[in-house]
């Protein structure tokens, strides 16, 4: 809906389907890229192609515009994981806001951005859905609270997250040469060097363990705890 209303409506206004030209997709998409928005022309691109095979299917149009447009798909750059300092200070320059406790459970528990305003304190856990499921799936990730973590949730009881533009605009404005999504990346990377076992690190960060892994995996509560308390730097 974000991409919707900061490009297509904007760019589109009241033109009717109908009059959709591939030049019109094309010259979106092409601004887009000389502003260095790769990954956005791509969101926007799937959103107008979806947009478009729907009005093919109901009969609007004949043809979908985007058969006319090129369109490569940006290559996308991984991150990179916060040094020990970094991590300091992040939370030392959000002492004192509700944004540190935000960062300190991203931080500490690998989540991804578009899970945090699911997150939840149960029980010397942090509960959030997995939003890495298909077919329409609720499932929620469970992540002991590490010693990292324990200093900033002690005598919490209710986690509220602020809105991900908040967290993500105070980020940058610590790290302009980080992205958010590099907490999750040094959640993992910690994980690796404190020797936490990489079925416990995979449940943690949510990630599947296949079809058969998936059946057959019950980890305890007691194993996931004695992996998270590793994670102690």
């Amino acid at each position: 809906m974000n991409q919707y209303k900061n490009h297509l409506y904007p760019h589109f206004g009241n033109i009717p389907l109908k009059r959709v030209t591939p030049k019109i997709c094309q010259d979106l998409l092409d601004r887009l890229d000389e502003q260095g928005k790769g990954k956005t022309a791509d969101d926007v691109h799937s959103l107008m192609n979806m947009i478009f095979k729907a009005a093919v299917k109901h009969s609007i149009l004949r043809n979908n515009p985007l058969d006319m447009v090129f369109h490569t798909k940006h290559e996308q750059q991984h991150g990179s994981a916060l040094t020990k300092d970094e991590e300091k200070q992040l939370l030392q320059a959000t002492a004192g806001t509700p944004q540190q406790l935000m960062f300190a459970i991203a931080l500490y528990t690998g989540m991804r951005p578009n899970e945090y305003e699911t997150a939840r304190l149960e029980g010397g856990f942090i509960k959030a859905i997995n939003s890495k499921r298909k077919n329409g799936k609720i499932e929620y990730k469970k992540i002991p609270v590490t010693p990292m973590l324990k200093p900033y949730v002690d005598g919490v009881d209710e986690i509220k997250f602020s809105s991900l533009r908040i967290i993500r605009d105070r980020f940058n404005k610590i790290f302009p040469t980080h992205k958010l999504y590099d907490l999750r990346t040094t959640f993992y990377t910690r994980c690796q060097e404190c020797g936490v076992a990489n079925v416990a690190r995979d449940e943690f960060v949510g990630h599947s363990l296949g079809a058969l892994g998936n059946a057959y995996t019950d980890l305890s509560d007691e194993f996931l705890i004695r992996e998270a308390n590793k994670l102690n730097y």
